[in-house]
């Protein structure tokens, strides 16, 4: 039950960063002056009416990706039980998802932090600045770093909410194995589980990238 009501918690978070993004945000008039720089007026009025016909496929979509997400690094951590270290014997893989849902609470500060910066601060903005924008990442200086495209999601992935996530992470596995688990340990196994996940998945998604361009 508890893992249910903070799934529902964060999907409902998930839903409402996506209302203000689309209505304050993302706007219609923002995505048409985007697109009409590159195609007529009648391939991006279509594209705009197909958009609104179709605005509930995203909020569709949300649950499903937040369970996968969630399911998929509860997963990777299941792993330190292989170690069977003091205090980790009891760690149920619902302990784990719980884990997960608590640290993803992270990511939903750093969407109401992007949406702080375009509405309040960083105004005068377009679909590109969007684009090309994570809080307090590396992503926001990519151009002085690479023009790759296919860094921009690894560059993204390097920036401080992700930082937080891994250290409540680890926070978790100490606190489950009732502190028989040193922190510093506890970092190592976020890092041997959940890390190495990443690291793979990113790989993936950079080598479509990479690919993409060719």
């Amino acid at each position: 039950m508890k893992n249910i009501l903070l799934f529902i918690g964060i999907v409902l978070c998930y839903f409402l960063l996506t209302y203000l993004d689309k209505t304050y945000i993302t706007t219609s008039s923002k995505i048409f002056d985007f697109l009409a720089k590159d195609y007529p007026n009648d391939i991006v009025q279509n594209y705009m009416d197909s958009q609104k016909k179709w605005w509930w496929i995203s909020y569709a979509a949300t649950p499903l990706l937040i369970a996968i997400k969630v399911l998929l690094v509860a997963f990777c951590l299941n792993f330190i039980k292989l170690l069977d270290l003091p205090g980790l014997e009891n760690i149920t893989f619902s302990d784990f998802i719980s884990l997960v849902l608590i640290a993803e609470s992270v990511f939903i500060i750093a969407g109401f932090y992007k949406f702080v910066n375009f509405y309040w601060i960083d105004t005068d903005y377009t679909i590109e600045n969007l684009q090309t924008y994570y809080p307090i990442s590396l992503l926001n200086i990519k151009e002085y770093l690479s023009t790759e495209k296919w860094l921009a999601y690894p560059l993204q992935l390097v920036n401080l909410f992700e930082l937080f996530y891994w250290g409540i992470l680890a926070w978790g596995i100490w606190e489950l194995s009732e502190q028989k688990v040193s922190f510093q340990k506890s970092l190592i196994l976020t890092t041997i589980t959940y890390g190495v996940g990443l690291l793979f998945w990113v790989g993936i998604v950079s080598f479509f990238i990479l690919n993409a361009q060719y």
